[in-house]
């Protein structure tokens, strides 16, 4: 029998179309007698559907595809414990340990260290469909034990609703709520349906295997977690595993409110004390090349330098044939070869740019071996001549310049192109070494004259201070 449309109040007929769809009225959010609209959780509706009751029905199917599930976790007791008994797993999922298996296994845990084991049963709408056990120990002296969702199941019957997904997120609010900063889990690495979950709800692979299972994990707090570990990896716990004492890592993360964060782990130098700082200097490799594209439209900016203007006629004895354009150069369409540069031992005699494009270091000549703007082609040797070209028509050196164009105005203390490397800075500097030769590199880093194609040294929290500067390059006013 059709339903007729109910008298009272509009405000009557609101709480009667609610409850219709089953929705609780302690859930509705009133927000005002007489305001447009009205709020339930994240669904916003124009109150005068209470108006029509053919608008109600329109939006009758709609609200019910919204509906937000009721889930919440209640500690396993007398009366719920034969409830989450009997509920099971799917046969193709008997991977999954049994609810009484896992009691049992709760209970003798707690007997030794109690509170340690966590059974929850996780209620939808006041009925049991999961259950879920947590090893919760902020006491454990290895920050990886300390929080696990040890066990997690949905019901055979009340699976593909949402419930997983939604008792997902108030255990990672549970978590939350307790002071934890990181949450683990191990699961089948055949479990597609488990790691599919998983990954919505924002966990991610360790790396690590233990047995059949893979262990994942979830940041809780950030960015300042971040920093510390690689895709749930404490970079300083790996190394210290893997006994690679010369291996050091220093990361930087910009919080996105304002503040800078790092983190250092191992050593600069290898087989020595000599602990990584956020101050101490990396050698850049190719991260040069944009920095001496930022160095060369700053001059652009100002109107010192033509962006498109041939070049061919200020490094004649390399370009034979025009036209040669900066952008040409700098995005590897100008077809030259020298993909890259090994470096010189730090002590190694001098360098020019012109000696280093005619072939008198341990590259080979430059030359031009595919069309001019027909393909890509990376080449630091088109970087360098970039750097010749920028050098003779600005009458200075790419240091000098990065160092009043980018450094000075952004406060950068410790980035430049400092080759060869000043013996002060060098006192706080990473230096590499060869896999082969351990023992070997006394000189510590590589020299390299192309400073535009590889000769940047820098911090990370330098790196990240210019990165910022170019976001900001599109506003009124940024840095370029």
């Amino acid at each position: 029998m059709k339903e007729q449309n109910p008298a009272g109040s509009r405000q009557d007929r609101l709480k009667h179309f609610w409850k219709m769809i089953m929705i609780p009225p302690r859930d509705i959010d009133f927000l005002n007698r007489n305001n447009a609209e009205f709020s339930f959780k994240k669904i916003t509706i124009d109150p005068y559907i209470a108006g029509g009751w053919r608008t109600q029905s329109r939006l009758l199917y709609q609200l019910r595809r919204k509906r937000i599930m009721i889930i919440k976790l209640e500690p396993i007791n007398d009366d719920n414990r034969d409830a989450v008994l009997a509920l099971s797993v799917r046969e193709d999922q008997s991977f999954v340990a049994s609810n009484d298996y896992s009691l049992n296994e709760a209970e003798k845990t707690n007997k030794e260290k109690p509170g340690i084991a966590r059974p929850f049963a996780i209620y939808a709408d006041e009925k049991p469909v999961g259950f879920c056990m947590f090893a919760f120990d902020p006491e454990e002296e290895d920050e990886d034990d300390r929080y696990w969702l040890w066990r997690f199941m949905i019901d055979k019957n009340e699976q593909g609703k949402g419930y997983g997904q939604a008792a997902l997120q108030e255990i990672i609010k549970y978590f939350k709520e307790s002071g934890a900063d990181r949450l683990f889990l191990s699961t089948g690495t055949k479990n597609e349906l488990g790691l599919h979950i998983y990954h919505k709800a924002g966990f991610r692979e360790t790396g690590i295997i233990d047995g059949n299972e893979a262990v994942l994990m979830r940041m809780l707090k950030g960015p300042n977690r971040i920093i510390k570990n690689i895709y749930g990896v404490d970079v300083d716990k790996a190394m210290r595993i893997r006994g690679r004492k010369g291996y050091g890592v220093s990361i930087a993360v910009h919080g996105g409110d304002g503040d800078l964060l790092t983190y250092c782990a191992g050593s600069g130098r290898y087989g020595e004390d000599f602990p990584v700082n956020p101050d101490m200097l990396f050698q850049a490799g190719s991260v040069s090349k944009p920095m001496f594209a930022l160095t060369l439209l700053r001059y652009v900016d100002k109107g010192l330098i033509d962006l498109d203007a041939d070049i061919s006629g200020i490094v004649p004895e390399f370009v034979r044939k025009g036209p040669m354009t900066f952008p040409a150069l700098l995005s590897h369409t100008a077809g030259f070869n020298l993909h890259g540069f090994p470096g010189y031992r730090a002590d190694h005699e001098p360098l020019s740019l012109e000696d280093v494009l005619n072939g008198k270091g341990v590259t080979p000549k430059l030359r031009r071996i595919r069309p001019y703007g027909k393909q890509y082609m990376y080449s630091g040797g088109g970087i360098t001549l970039a750097e010749l070209a920028f050098t003779r028509i600005t009458g200075t050196t790419l240091r000098e310049a990065f160092q009043k164009e980018v450094a000075e105005p952004l406060g950068l203390k410790r980035t430049g192109f400092f080759q060869p490397l000043d013996e002060d800075l060098a006192a706080n500097a990473a230096f590499g070494f060869r896999l082969a030769q351990k023992e070997d590199p006394a000189h510590g880093y590589h020299y390299y004259p192309e400073h535009a194609a590889a000769g940047l040294w820098t911090t990370p929290t330098e790196l990240v201070k210019i990165g910022l500067a170019l976001s900001r390059s599109y506003r009124r006013g940024g840095f370029l």
